[in-house]
């Protein structure tokens, strides 16, 4: 359902960009997403908000408080579907995603806008988290410290894309047909149509000035669900299906040394106390620690600058799990997509 406030914005000159936001049951940190995008130095744009089917009853009078146009959907379908009917319903030429629990910097839109301004071959630009994460849990400070890190050290001609906060050009969204909408769930929707749109041909900038805050409670259970099933299976499932990987982001060399290196060692665990050898566990486990923290040097380092050798120490058995779950992820991506081949064989005969 497309409220009255979307339809009158019809009568208004169109901005030239529009800020889209999914969500769902959203809470506070709507409220502080939205003062976030009013304190923008942007000189033109609009802010459109998607409900996903909320029941929390408080994305209408945040709509309202800061003048954003509002879309309620009657049921929770995911936010690919509801990022693309942010868009089918936006102004802008330019679409500038971010996501309700994300405070963007000030000058995050305005840099974006620069950035395409500046070369007409590009059709996207994505930036990073700060590094100053808005929880103050141990697990948040570190997940999100990682990500600041990836991102901040990726190659600027990026083979992937980002909704956290990043900007596309509205006729490259609409040539792509937007995100697939087969990822019903906060998945790898941004990622997917970032590799689409290298595969056409067209560019894509990390621009490491672009900024947001972000305000996510980490726990344990939900780092690893998320790692697992929400990206690790379908980035595997992804590639497999485009045949090919990128080496940039998390999927950089030492990632990938990490990630193998932990699924042997939980391999080990298996293998040596069924061969007798359970005394060789402990050799095992300090050799992983060892070439991890070598292969996440750069990492440890910047977590000791910003924050103190403790917590880089911390930090240490919490990667082990990241990558475990990353070692977990590969096989289960290749038996979906082994069985989603299947079925679709099956399906078409």
């Amino acid at each position: 359902m497309i409220t009255q406030s979307e339809k009158s914005a019809g009568d208004k000159p169109p901005p030239r960009v529009s800020v889209v936001i999914p969500i769902f049951n959203g809470g506070p940190m709507l409220e502080q997403c939205l003062s976030a995008i009013d304190a923008s130095s942007a000189p033109e744009f609009e802010v459109l908000l998607v409900d996903d089917g909320s029941t929390d009853g408080m994305t209408q009078p945040a709509a309202l408080r800061h003048n954003a146009r509002l879309i309620m959907l009657d049921r929770q379908r995911g936010p690919a579907h509801a990022r693309n009917r942010g868009v089918n319903a936006a102004r802008g030429e330019i679409i500038f995603f971010t996501d309700a629990d994300v405070l963007l910097h000030p000058d995050a839109i305005s840099i974006a806008v620069s950035k395409l301004d500046a070369d007409p071959h590009l059709s996207a630009v994505f930036g990073s988290y700060d590094d100053q994460p808005g929880h103050a849990s141990f697990l948040s400070q570190y997940r999100n410290l990682y990500h600041h890190w990836v991102h901040q050290n990726g190659n600027v001609e990026a083979s992937t894309f980002w909704t956290g906060c990043g900007a596309i050009r509205r006729e490259a969204f609409m040539a792509m047909n937007g995100f697939s909408e087969d990822y019903r769930r906060p998945s790898i929707e941004d990622i997917e149509l970032g590799m689409r749109l290298r595969e056409s041909g067209r560019r894509i900038r990390l621009e490491k000035t672009m900024l947001g805050k972000h305000m996510k409670h980490w726990t344990f259970w939900n780092m690893l669900k998320t790692d697992i099933f929400q990206r690790g299976v379908p980035w595997v499932e992804l590639v497999l299906r485009h045949g090919r990987m990128s080496s940039d982001l998390n999927l950089n060399l030492g990632s990938r040394i990490a990630t193998i290196l932990t699924g042997l060692f939980a391999l080990s665990l298996l293998v040596f106390p069924l061969a007798g050898h359970a005394g060789a566990i402990w050799p095992a486990l300090l050799v992983l620690l060892l070439v991890l923290v070598w292969a996440q040097l750069g990492f440890y380092r910047y977590v000791v600058r910003k924050r103190s050798i403790t917590f880089a120490l911390a930090v240490v058995p919490m990667q082990v799990v990241f990558f475990l779950g990353c070692a977990i992820a590969v096989p289960l991506g290749f038996i979906q997509h082994y069985f989603g081949h299947r079925r679709s064989r099956a399906g078409s005969a």
